[in-house]
């Protein structure tokens, strides 16, 4: 699943979140308990450059198990907030997760396993810092 996102620059609530498809989740035989146990990064390139502008930093595993408020969510989504201070410089970048299991179920995936996750970030025409 190609994921086109596009940001402005300086923005301080950009959130990228990748979708755990049922699909996915037993085509690599995960199950809920070895997501229970596991630990997320997320990493983003510059397209241009190849130069990381966020190398395997913290991000979260949402689960979402009563989504009758919202039914076209999956179960499991891969979540990570963009910091300001990694909105500065406009561009196309691409992010991934990167998921290591933990305990009995050693492993690592990385996600998108075949597509990207393309981030534009854009130039804003507000300047919202005052120094």
């Amino acid at each position: 699943m190609l994921l086109n996102l596009y940001i402005k620059k300086n923005s301080t609530l950009s959130l990228v979140k990748y979708p755990l498809s049922k699909k996915m989740l037993d085509k690599y035989y995960i199950t809920d308990e070895m997501l229970e146990n596991c630990a997320v990064t997320f990493s983003m390139i510059d397209a241009d450059t190849g130069v990381f502008a966020i190398a395997n930093v913290n991000a979260e595993l949402l689960y979402l198990p009563d989504r009758s408020a919202y039914p076209y969510d999956t179960e499991y989504s891969l979540v990570y907030r963009i910091k300001k201070n990694q909105l500065r410089k406009a561009g196309v970048f691409h992010g991934e997760f990167a998921i290591d299991f933990l305990g009995d179920s050693c492993g690592k995936i990385i996600i998108p396993e075949s597509d990207l996750i393309v981030i534009n970030i854009l130039d804003a025409i507000v300047k919202t810092d005052v120094f």
